[in-house]
């Protein structure tokens, strides 16, 4: 008598086929999660980098209105240093050929009262030792009230890592997430904001503009 036909499959070849098929759903799987990620990342570079510029946006008039020679650091006109505060005298008008001037001015990255500059995210949003941009009028004076521009300003400028070298190639060493770099009478202005989402991702941008001063 012949031997019947062999019917189904063998233990050994459902094992393997179920392999292939979960090597296969895993990889799709991954694809449609890197992609999602993307998408996230992109979603939050497109907020942050809205934020940054009308952030710019107020702080490029502010800045418009000071004399060259009334900064606070005098920040050294050779583009080698930036500063993370500027105070200056903005001028208000002439008398004859004089300027005339009015209340300090202070523009500046501050740590975050719930995110201190301790390594940690404190206040849980998935951003680590932010700061605020805040704008300060009649700095010192009885008048001196604070306007905050912008939040989640990154402790050092995107690209950059504490260890005294530049990092992102823009000859800068260790600049803060908020820079003012002076080049003879030009003011060149940095802004690195991040922007954090639900699911972890994070998404980083940065914008930059330059002003010339007057004398």
């Amino acid at each position: 008598m012949r031997r019947a036909r062999r019917s189904g499959f063998t233990l050994l070849e459902v094992v393997l086929a179920s392999a292939l098929l979960s090597a296969v759903l895993g990889a799709a799987l991954m694809v449609v999660q890197r992609g999602k990620s993307a998408m996230a990342e992109g979603h939050l570079h497109a907020r942050a980098e809205a934020r940054a510029h009308r952030a710019l946006e107020r702080v490029v008039p502010e800045l418009r209105g000071a004399g060259i020679d009334a900064l606070t650091p005098a920040i050294n006109p050779n583009g080698l240093t930036s500063t993370a505060t500027l105070t200056f005298d903005p001028i208000i008008g002439v008398s004859g050929a004089a300027p005339l001037w009015g209340q300090p001015v202070r523009i500046a990255r501050v740590a975050a009262p719930e995110d201190p500059n301790n390594g940690r995210d404190d206040d849980g949003d998935g951003v680590v030792d932010e700061g605020n941009l805040m704008l300060t009028r009649d700095v010192g004076g009885a008048g001196q009230a604070a306007f905050l521009l912008c939040t989640q300003v990154r402790e050092l400028a995107e690209g950059e890592f504490a260890n005294g070298s530049d990092d992102n190639g823009n000859g800068l060493a260790d600049e803060a997430g908020f820079s003012i770099q002076r080049i003879g009478n030009m003011l060149t202005v940095r802004l690195s904001v991040e922007e954090a989402g639900e699911g972890g991702e994070t998404g980083v941008a940065s914008v930059s503009t330059s002003i010339t001063l007057r004398n």
